[in-house]
């Protein structure tokens, strides 16, 4: 049981309009949500980087495993429905099922990240460019263990990531 829709069907379901938001940057609620069908605009600062769209995709899933505020504004792309996971840090917890799903997601991202970012240090091996930003960022992905990393750019005229 793979999927995440296949043993979320006890949890209530959620109708979200189009447009409307489902998570708000910032703002704590401890909800995770399943999407069920629909799809969502991830937005951090304003700035749209996805649509997720897979049914069974998680949604706050970040913010239930760290227990903090949600990092993005995720609104409805379409009609979207998806499955509430009330006091989601708990359940996290609680049902084992349920965290080794997420670690999963978690993880694939990590994996496509670091590969990606990979990709392009080789792409730019012995041009002029400045790599050694990327052989930081690549050190500091693999060796993040901390729960009280400082998000943010050191560039004052970058906007903090946090």
């Amino acid at each position: 049981m793979n999927d995440p829709l296949s043993w979320c069907h006890d949890y209530p379901q959620r109708t979200v309009a189009r447009g409307e938001t489902l998570i708000r940057e910032g703002e704590r609620r401890d909800c995770l949500y399943v999407l069920r069908h629909g799809s969502f605009d991830v937005r951090r600062d304003g700035v749209c980087f996805v649509r997720i769209a897979e049914p069974g995709a998680f949604l706050g899933e970040i913010s239930a495993v760290l227990q903090s505020e949600p990092s993005a504004t995720l609104a409805a792309g379409e009609e979207s429905v998806v499955h509430v996971i009330e006091d989601a840090s708990a359940e996290v917890r609680a049902r084992p099922e349920l965290t080794l799903r997420v670690a999963q997601v978690l993880a694939r991202r990590l994996r496509a990240v670091t590969a990606y970012l990979v990709d392009i240090k080789r792409q730019y091996a012995g041009t002029d460019s400045h790599l050694e930003v990327m052989d930081r960022v690549l050190a500091e992905l693999s060796m993040a263990s901390r729960l009280d990393v400082e998000l943010g750019s050191e560039r004052a005229d970058v906007p903090d990531y946090d």
